[in-house]
């Protein structure tokens, strides 16, 4: 499988991962917890996952036309969405601890979460590993 394919597999997944993890969190407890949080198939929900998938697709499309450059932007993309599910993942069980709502309400957040950042950390090997296969080189002489 070719660089560029394994880049856009895991560029979906973790775009599914994404969207499942907010919908998710509209289905948990944490939808209560104050008036910007998104309810399940509200329009916050819905503009939420959509924004997400602008900003999946845009870049992936313009990857798939050639523009390898854009594997750098998506890298920038790919270490904020680390950095969203990493501090989301560390946010649900502080306040799955410090309130009156049991783990097991937020277990599927805190999992989507620290799925969606392994297959980002993933994506960085998949996207910038040196290829391990050498130029054959032949001396005729």
């Amino acid at each position: 499988m070719s660089r560029k394919n394994r880049v856009v597999i895991l560029t979906v997944i973790s775009a599914f991962l994404f969207c499942a993890m907010i919908a998710a969190a509209s289905l948990s407890p944490l939808a209560d917890t104050g008036s910007s949080a998104n309810q399940f198939n509200s329009i916050g929900m819905w503009s939420a996952i959509g924004m997400i998938l602008v900003f999946y697709l845009i870049p992936i499309l313009i990857y798939m036309l050639g523009v390898d450059a854009m594997k750098f932007v998506m890298a920038a993309l790919c270490g904020m969405g680390l950095l969203i599910h990493l501090s989301t993942a560390a946010i649900v069980l502080m306040v799955s601890i410090f309130s009156d709502h049991p783990l097991s309400d937020v277990i599927t957040v805190t999992v989507l979460c620290l799925a969606s950042a392994a297959v980002n950390i993933i994506w960085f090997f998949a996207a910038f590993r040196s290829s391990s296969k050498k130029p054959v080189t032949r001396d005729f002489t």
